[in-house]
């Protein structure tokens, strides 16, 4: 059992985050979130007024942190999410949430993250006269939000949170001329974005089963993979792929033991080798 049931952890958003991670925590480890509205625009957005300063996992763990600065608590939630090309295949845009829950009394940080190319991510130009049915149709409207912004324009106010068919004719109509039009952008805030929202309770769930996993050696919470043990030989031509994901290594987030976790592949297919399909 993980010494973390029956504890409370504070969750650090401002876009309505509590019912997509606290059912998770509760169900798998037991633990009780409280949320604390926090400014976390200031870490970085995603229409790039604040572009984000540190790496995704950092910035997660700066968010709980200022939960934790306001609340004088010692345990904190909070979650980063990215979208855009996928890091491992740049043609596909992928969403990466990452989710973490920092513990100031052990002086720990224990995270898990979820990669998922099922989210809605489009954009549109428009001008006073365009048609938008086809668009709004695509991205289910209104239940994803829209942002309406000028390109190039930072002078111009920047529209979000647009989630009716009136509130968006009037936006065109004021950001609009004769010599611009309008972006119109999916609204990737969690409160605005049903399929990122999807992906935040994926990891969020994550997360609550490794919270509920101790380490055999020091019984920490938090015991789980950590990285992978790479390199396959091809089936066909036998030679050595060394980026290709062999298995799992599993280890704790406090002491240094480490065991081998789930194996993935014990040989590389031709399709998949980068020697016989480069």
């Amino acid at each position: 059992m993980t010494s973390y049931r029956g504890r409370t952890a504070w969750l650090s958003t401002k876009h309505q985050k509590h019912a997509l991670i606290a059912p998770s925590l509760e169900q798998h480890a037991g633990i009780h979130v409280e949320t604390i509205e926090v400014d976390t625009d200031q870490l970085g957005t995603f229409t790039g007024e604040r572009p984000r300063a540190g790496t995704q996992l950092e910035t997660a763990i700066a968010k709980a942190k200022l939960g934790l600065e306001l609340t004088g608590e010692t345990l904190g939630v909070a979650s980063e999410g990215s979208i855009g090309p996928d890091p491992q295949n740049p043609f596909l845009v992928s969403n990466i949430e990452t989710l973490v829950l920092v513990d100031l009394e052990r002086d720990l940080v224990i995270h898990e993250s979820h990669r998922s190319f099922e989210i809605v991510a489009k954009s549109h130009h428009v001008g006073p006269e365009s048609e938008l049915n086809e668009f709004l149709e695509s991205i289910d409207f209104p239940n994803q939000g829209v942002i309406a912004r000028v390109e190039n324009r930072p002078d111009l106010e920047i529209v979000k949170g647009i989630q009716s068919h009136k509130q968006l004719e009037r936006v065109i109509e004021l950001l609009s001329s004769a010599d611009r039009t309008v972006l119109l952008e999916t609204d990737f805030r969690a409160h605005q974005s049903p399929s990122r929202r999807k992906n935040i309770e994926v990891a969020a769930k994550k997360l609550a089963i490794r919270l509920a996993e101790n380490c055999p050696k020091c019984q920490i919470p938090g015991f789980g993979r950590i990285e992978f043990k790479t390199g396959l030989e091809c089936q066909s031509c036998g030679l050595a792929n060394s980026d290709a994901l062999a298995a799992e290594i599993l280890s704790c987030v406090a002491c240094d033991y480490t065991q081998p976790g789930k194996v993935i592949a014990e040989s590389l297919s031709p399709e998949r080798c980068g020697w016989c399909n480069p």
